[in-house]
């Protein structure tokens, strides 16, 4: 099963996903001191990160679990505020993360837009959760009316945006206009998530509409919001153990024989076509262009069996990168 990084902001995100949970333990990292719960869930080994509020915060706290955990997938579920289209108790998973504080302050402020766009696979599957609905069976609270969910961009910036008449909200407005959420945390934790080539994505449940946010946060829609989130978040889990792939024995000739002889007909130009090799975490100073490409392929697969192949690259990830550009790539080699 997989290994999978679920990150919050709050101490009342971090209960709504911990309640999904069984056999949990702590989790110190030796390094930093860093203290986590680990659980189980259906099978996957889940690592619970509360990150504190602000992109900064996040994208420190996400690099550093990535590298302790080495996830194969990566959450960030909570809290949000609603800009459109949505009510309190929705749930958005991001498709794209827009980080709008980013700017040229001159004679008038000149946006320069971070939009770093979430794990493809991981919105496939949101999406795919959205249209079943099943999620809302998932929900561990009751809510007052029934929760929609959506796979659309969110904004992400430094500041709590608590009225419409802000200036804050007009510029998201004129420059974000696609953004239907807005957190403080999703552009640094999906910066932080990048270098890793671990699948990410946010997910947020609605606990206001801007305009109110205190009223709203006083009659309990935080709690609401980070118990739909949660629920979706476990669905899209649910999803991903269904499809999950049996990865045989690494030490299997007849494996590795399939696996180099389907690499070169997806990517016959070598292990550098389409930056393959680097996107799953190798290190593109072992290759070369000795050989034909198929050779190439056979020695870089024979040293990543060996241990070699770069630091942050592994069978799975190798796998998972493909998958990406090719669906069906698993079921073609088992």
């Amino acid at each position: 099963m997989s290994k999978i990084l679920i990150q919050t902001a709050l101490s009342l995100e971090f209960e709504a996903v911990k309640a999904f949970l069984s056999n949990l333990q702590i989790e110190r990292q030796p390094s930093t001191g860093s203290i986590y719960n680990k659980g189980i869930y259906q099978g996957n080994e889940v690592l619970i990160v509360e990150t504190g509020p602000g992109n900064v915060r996040s994208a420190d706290e996400t690099g550093r679990a990535i590298e302790f955990f080495k996830p194969d997938y990566v959450f960030f579920v909570g809290v949000a505020g609603g800009l459109k289209d949505v009510k309190i108790g929705d749930v958005v998973a991001s498709s794209k993360i827009i980080g709008f504080e980013m700017g040229k302050d001159d004679t008038e402020f000149k946006p320069r837009l971070d939009t770093i766009p979430s794990s493809y696979l991981l919105e496939q599957i949101a999406k795919h959760v959205k249209r079943e609905g099943q999620w809302k069976k998932l929900i561990k609270v009751e809510n007052t009316a029934d929760p929609d969910s959506f796979v659309q961009p969110i904004a992400a910036g430094e500041k709590v945006v608590s009225s419409n008449q802000s200036v804050a909200f007009s510029y998201l407005k004129k420059y974000c206009s696609d953004a239907v959420a807005i957190d403080m945390e999703g552009n640094g934790f999906l910066l932080a998530a990048r270098p890793y080539h671990a699948h990410a994505i946010e997910v947020r449940g609605i606990s206001d509409l801007i305009e109110n946010k205190a009223e709203a946060d006083a009659g309990g829609s935080q709690p609401r919001a980070a118990a739909n989130a949660a629920a979706f978040c476990f669905e899209m889990i649910n999803q991903i153990s269904k499809e999950a792939v049996k990865h045989p024995d690494t030490n299997t000739l007849e494996f590795r024989k399939k696996l180099v002889a389907e690499l070169a007909t997806l990517y016959p130009q070598g292990p550098e076509q389409d930056d393959i090799w680097k996107r799953a975490g190798g290190d593109i100073s072992i290759l070369t262009n000795s050989g034909s490409r198929k050779s190439q392929w056979f020695n870089v697969i024979e040293k990543l069996y060996l241990g070699g192949g770069g630091k942050d690259i592994s069978v799975i990830s190798l796998m998972n990168e493909i998958k990406e550009d090719y669906p069906n790539f698993v079921s073609q080699i088992l």
